[in-house]
């Protein structure tokens, strides 16, 4: 799980595809119970969330109403079925530098109930659904955030098409983090991705987007507003092919890593800006906060290894291994070869096309050894001052 200000759960694979994540209690063969909320399942264990953390919890321990549940879980998880519309994948364009929102954008006003408290607003890609009334002019400001994510991901030329699904993005804000963390949201994060079968929903509380309220009306404080929100919107935005085995953790994670740190500011991505990158991956990030603090010389598994673990185990360790991931996905992006992103876009044509195994990993080795692969790396890395030790 991630930790220091942790600003996500990602991809909480939940039992209601609403914004309401379901909490119920569970007991073992013991009699031991908890309250957690279902993750997913890995073979013959179950992944449930408390307190914030994911757990894998053997299934055979628990009790037989409790193992009907998961069957039943496991039968209602839909396919995914983003996105409506019929896009030609993009493999080819140059790699984007800089990323922009139209920061004179309209916003809609779908839904304004008092009687409910719901109040509902949209841009071009995004509806937010509010427990508030807001003024038209704090969304726009807000919603600079996710139009440049969402921007970004068009751009990148990694073969995404739910970024371009016709459906607007679901976002539910919360006045309060009570009624966040009511909702779903884990305690001390600043937002989170709620999927199921490759569709779902961001929750964020109102502070994480740097909207607080000032008399009877809200503003946005320029000074507080939280970028690390990108991360999330990315997962949201990641086509459900990418989270196959062997990509999911290390890449996923990587992708989501890569485009939070790519220098945000007020609805503009500066992409090749590896010194925040580094410094969140190394210390705390330019700000102190939020960095996975692994240091100049980082100490990782094998690199199969680190590939194909479980995302329970991936998620078990999230300060390395969310790290080492956004290392790893920029290397394939900027360092590799002819710098063109040539292996990783292989390997993503081969998850689009249902590879699995040892096979989807032949594009990035790209006949080499997995000791050179990991030298490779290594050496890129150094070279900007950054050590990798795969052992």
């Amino acid at each position: 799980m991630i930790s220091r200000a942790c600003f996500a759960i990602t991809c909480l694979i939940l039992f209601t595809a609403v914004s309401h994540a379901e909490v119920r209690n569970w007991t073992n063969s013991a009699g031991k119970t908890i309250t957690a909320e279902i993750v997913e399942t890995e073979g013959d264990k179950v992944i449930l969330k408390m307190k914030g953390q994911n757990f894998p919890v053997p299934i055979a321990s628990l009790s037989k109403p409790d193992q009907d549940y998961i069957a039943e879980w496991k039968k209602q998880a839909p396919t995914d079925t983003a996105p409506a519309s019929q896009v030609e994948p993009i493999w080819d364009a140059p790699w984007p530098k800089t990323i922009s929102a139209d920061v004179s954008q309209e916003i809609e006003i779908i839904k304004e109930d008092e009687s409910t408290n719901e109040y509902i607003y949209a841009s071009e890609h995004y509806e937010f659904i509010c427990d508030v009334k807001l003024n038209t002019s704090v969304v726009r400001r807000f919603s600079l955030l996710f139009e440049a994510t969402n921007q970004f991901c068009r751009e990148l030329p990694l073969g995404m098409v739910k970024p371009f699904r016709e459906e607007r993005h679901k976002i539910h804000l919360f006045e309060t983090r009570a009624a966040y963390q009511s909702a779903g949201g884990p305690p001390s994060s600043a937002g989170v991705y709620i999927s199921r079968g490759g569709e779902g929903d961001i929750l964020v509380p109102l502070t994480s987007l740097g909207v607080k309220k000032v008399g009877s009306n809200y503003s946005v404080d320029y000074d507080e507003e939280n970028t690390t929100l990108s991360h999330e919107i990315t997962h949201q935005l990641t086509d459900a092919q990418y989270y196959a085995a062997g990509s999911r953790g290390w890449f996923t994670e990587g992708l989501a890593e890569y485009v939070a740190n790519s220098g945000y500011r007020s609805g503009k991505f500066n992409v090749n800006d590896l010194r925040k990158l580094k410094a969140h991956v190394t210390a705390y990030g330019e700000d102190n906060q939020g960095g996975r603090a692994l240091g100049e010389e980082i100490n990782s598994p094998d690199l199969k290894d680190f590939f194909t673990q479980s995302y329970s185990s991936f998620v078990g360790n999230a300060q390395l291994n969310y790290g080492l991931g956004a290392l790893i996905v920029y290397y394939f992006f900027h360092m590799e070869g002819d710098k063109e992103a040539t292996t990783i876009k292989e390997f993503l044509k081969g998850l689009k096309a249902g590879k699995k195994g040892d096979e989807i990993f032949e594009p990035l080795l790209a006949g080499r050894s997995w000791d050179d692969l990991e030298a490779d790396i290594t050496k890129n890395w150094r070279s900007r001052g950054v050590r990798i030790n795969f052992q």
